[in-house]
């Protein structure tokens, strides 16, 4: 189905699910308004990682790339809403150009980083958003009543995107006990 963006009004306005589809029909209109949408993880997270010493404009850059990369990969039937998945791509985009600036021996230490994946827009009704947060912070307070804290420090970086090498070198255990513990939380989510 085509989505003509020039259609909506204010009052009846595309969600973003509407708008990933559009944009991946290269409608360049769909794409733009997601960057509005999203304007503020993408600000919020490159005032963060400015201080790292990236260049805002590189930061900028990534962030783009990672909202274009979730604009391609997004499925709604994953779980997590558009805005939740493209705040993880964004984050991890940036913090590919961190950790690239960092070298290997001074990686940033990105443990207990909270990350507001749920910027307000005019669409959305202000209940909705304080819902979603609420939601957002039961799950990590029933995360961390399931899991060991080495398995929510693991859980932690492996969703900051930090490969098996990096998680055991920063906890200074082996790669075989990152991937066991991964394991072990997997059983334990799926569990519950």
């Amino acid at each position: 189905m085509l989505y003509d963006v020039s259609a909506q009004t204010s009052e009846n306005p595309l969600t973003d699910d509407e708008l990933v589809l559009a944009a991946r029909q290269n409608n360049h209109d769909a794409f733009a308004q997601l960057v509005s949408r999203m304007s503020s993880v993408l600000q919020q997270l490159s005032q963060k990682y400015q201080q790292y010493g990236a260049e805002p404009e590189d930061l900028a850059q990534e962030g783009l790339l990672g909202l274009l990369s979730a604009v391609q990969t997004y499925h709604s039937g994953g779980g997590a809403s558009f805005r939740t998945y493209a705040g993880v791509c964004i984050r991890n985009r940036m913090l590919s150009v961190v950790r690239r600036l960092s070298g290997a021996d001074s990686q940033p230490d990105i443990e207990g980083e909270e990350i507001d994946c749920f910027p307000e827009s005019a669409t959305e009704e202000p209940e909705a958003v304080l819902v979603r947060r609420e939601e957002w912070r039961l799950l990590q307070q029933k995360l961390r009543t399931q899991l060991t804290p080495l398995e929510y420090r693991i859980l932690m970086l492996h969703i900051g995107a930090y490969s098996y090498r990096e998680i055991a070198n920063q906890l200074s255990i082996t790669e075989k006990a990152v991937d066991n513990a991964l394991q072990r939380i997997r059983r334990k989510v799926s569990q519950n």
